[in-house]
């Protein structure tokens, strides 16, 4: 995978923009953690990249495709490559948890087959791989709405995997859940991540999380980056610098403190 973002634009109205020229070239596998205060442009920088919101000027190019410049059937047929989890799980509720799974192939099915939902054996059959490699294989015929926090994003987890992605995005995914099944949700991106050999850019408020599972960390302030290194590189000087001298330990407004429980890895989850 090769993810290339050049002089990324993004501004709202006629106000200042949130993202201002930034630079950001992805290859490979492995985690990327994307920190910094609200904001800086974390979500809008992810957002970008799947063409959710506009951007304003500037390129990214997937895999050798300027994402920017597309439109109709080649845009939904780029999107099919990049996978997306969500701080609010974005399930149906109404559906049932191998339904909402089934979602992630809508891209590669015809109109009838979504229509109908008759997709094929092979989706159904890696359908209820996933969802037993994240420990949900006994609740494929249960609503969505009747699920926990954490097991409504493992849902979402297997649902943007069956997408079969080139790169997976992750905004937030642990904002919305309670410390312990933060961590756990962490741990399984980790480990699917290592074994799909699957790149994955994950948007975080939570410093000890991004130094504990990621690669990579790229900091932002002010819709730029002013930080990009290895977990061992983030120090305090670097804290400092995305943060502006700010609590960086203390959870933004609205988002969950997720602190890692006994400085330990959990099990396979």
């Amino acid at each position: 995978m090769n993810l290339k973002i050049e002089r990324l634009v993004k501004s709202y109205g006629k106000g200042e923009p949130v993202l201002r020229g930034l630079d950001l070239a992805v290859e490979g596998s492995g985690i990327t953690a994307i920190i910094g205060s609200s904001g800086a442009g974390k979500s809008t920088l992810l957002r970008c990249i799947n063409r959710l919101i506009e951007p304003t000027s500037g390129s990214i190019v997937l895999n050798g495709t300027d994402l920017t410049k597309l439109k109709g059937a080649q845009l939904r047929s780029a999107r099919r490559s990049i996978g997306m989890i969500f701080q609010g799980f974005n399930l149906v509720d109404r559906l049932t948890v191998m339904e909402n799974v089934l979602s992630g192939r809508l891209g590669y099915v015809n109109l009838f087959q979504a229509a109908t939902r008759a997709y094929p054996q092979a989706d159904i059959d890696r359908a209820y791989a996933l969802l037993k490699r994240v420990g949900m294989e006994g609740f494929v015929n249960q609503r969505a709405s009747d699920l926990s926090g954490g097991q409504r994003q493992r849902v979402g987890v297997v649902r943007a995997l069956m997408q079969e992605p080139s790169v997976l995005l992750a905004d937030e995914p642990t904002a919305s859940l309670d410390p312990r099944t933060s961590e756990q949700i962490m741990e399984l991106t980790r480990q699917l991540s290592d074994e799909m050999h699957l790149p994955v850019l994950i948007n975080i408020h939570n410093v000890e999380q991004a130094r504990t599972y990621a690669d990579r960390i790229v900091g932002l302030r002010y819709g730029q980056i002013v930080f990009d290194g290895s977990p061992d590189q983030l120090d305090d000087a670097a804290l400092d610098l995305i943060y502006g001298g700010k609590d960086w330990n203390a959870p933004d407004e609205g988002a969950e403190a997720a602190a890692r429980p006994g400085g330990r890895r959990l099990e396979r989850v």
